[in-house]
């Protein structure tokens, strides 16, 4: 009998040694998780919603627009602008199935209007090969426009173009380059 009793003390200051463990281990790690209040103090004062890892698509009169993917999105209300920040935008033109994939390090898209603008190290493609590189690009909804006033750099298989500003429709599927154009032309050898 005596050694019944001991086992029930051993069994009870094992569960007792348990209990305090996990109250303990409870307490430090909800000790440590951020309040609400902290994690709104890391976000700047003018952000009033900010995502991670964000697909967004723009419909017009149920046609696809463009989508955009991005690493993260800072939403402010106040002048109504949403900031994509590694962004990466495709953009369909409505006269078939052409469609460009843009990169840029940030794209503003401006609710008012629905026009986007994108800034920094901006690359872009089409499905035929051509590409073109620039600093700053915007989107114009209301026309379907591509442009920017900056340096741009086009390159499609043996056509090399640099000026500054350029204009693509992605209706029409035309493109220029505005000021300052040097074109080189690589002919293929027989």
């Amino acid at each position: 009998m005596q050694k019944f009793n001991k086992i029930k003390q051993v069994l009870a200051i094992v569960v007792i040694a348990a209990a305090s463990y996990l109250t303990v281990a409870i307490a430090v790690k909800y000790h440590r998780l951020k309040g609400p209040a902290s994690i709104l103090s890391d976000l700047p004062k003018n952000i009033d919603l900010s995502l991670k890892k964000v697909h967004y698509t723009n419909t017009k009169d149920g046609t696809l627009q463009w989508d955009l993917l991005a690493q993260k999105v800072d939403y402010f209300n106040d002048s109504g602008v949403i900031r994509f920040t590694q962004a990466e935008m495709v953009l369909f033109g409505s006269g078939g199935p052409e469609k460009y994939t843009l990169v840029a390090d940030t794209a503003d898209y401006l609710k008012k209007t629905g026009d986007v603008k994108l800034a920094g190290n901006i690359t872009a493609t089409n499905a035929a090969g051509m590409t073109f590189s620039t600093g700053h690009l915007q989107f114009d909804s209301a026309r379907s426009l591509v442009s920017t006033d900056d340096q741009v750099r086009l390159v499609d298989a043996s056509l090399s173009v640099e000026g500054r500003g350029m204009e693509l429709s992605l209706d029409t599927k035309k493109l220029r380059v505005l000021h300052n154009v040097t074109a080189v032309i690589q002919t293929r050898k027989k």
